[in-house]
C-alpha cells in the first residue's frame, strides 16, 4: 500500500513537468484538443472548473499503465490490486487538493496547506517552471524546484504554456 505514497510525489512532479507541460503538437486534431483539455487550457483559464480535472481517457490510461507496472513489480496481477486501489485513493485525494488550491473560498487551516496552495498559485500566476507538486512539495524540495516569488522572476508565459493561447481552441 505504501508504493503509491512513496512514488506519488515524484510521479506528480514528473507528470506535471514532462507530460502536462509538454509542447503542444503542431497539427490540429484530437491530440491537440486532448493536450489542451489535459492541462494547457487549465493554465490559460485556471479558474475554469471544467479545465481542472483530467479527461476520462487520461485517467483510464493512467490506471491501466499503473496497474501493469504494479503487476510486474508485485509479480502478480492479483497482488497489484492493493497498490492500484491505493493509487486510486491517492488520485481522489490529488483531485480534491487541486480543486481546493483553485477554490477562492477555501482557506487552508494548516501551514502545510497554506504553503501548498501558495506554491501552486505561484506556479499558475508567477512562474510555471517551478512548484510542480500538487499534494505535497517533497519532490520540489528534493529536485530543487520549490521557489518563492522572491527567488525567481515573473514569467510572461504562465497562462500560455508551450505557446498555447485561449483563442486557439475556440
Amino acid at each position: 500500500m505504501f508504493l503509491a505514497i512513496i512514488f506519488a510525489p515524484f510521479y506528480e512532479w514528473y507528470a506535471h513537468k514532462f507530460i502536462l507541460h509538454k509542447e503542444l503538437t503542431t497539427q490540429d486534431g484530437w491530440i491537440k484538443k486532448f493536450q489542451i483539455k489535459l492541462h494547457h487550457g487549465h493554465h490559460a483559464e485556471p479558474d475554469n472548473i471544467s479545465l481542472q480535472f483530467a479527461p476520462s481517457l487520461a485517467i483510464v490510461s493512467l490506471f491501466v499503465q499503473t496497474y501493469i507496472f504494479y503487476s510486474f513489480l508485485c509479480l502478480s496481477f492479483l497482488n497489484a490490486l492493493v497498490p492500484i486501489f491505493s493509487t486510486f485513493l491517492y488520485y481522489l485525494f490529488y483531485e480534491w487538493v487541486h480543486l481546493a488550491h483553485h477554490s477562492k473560498q477555501y482557506k487552508p487551516i494548516t501551514s502545510i496547506g497554506r504553503n501548498l496552495k501558495e506554491a501552486h498559485m505561484q506556479h499558475h500566476f508567477h512562474n510555471e517552471n517551478y512548484n510542480w507538486g500538487i499534494t505535497n512539495l517533497l519532490a520540489d524540495y528534493f529536485l530543487k524546484t520549490f521557489k518563492t516569488s522572491k527567488e525567481i522572476p515573473k514569467s510572461l508565459t504562465t497562462k500560455t504554456i508551450s505557446g498555447y493561447t485561449k483563442d486557439l481552441h475556440h
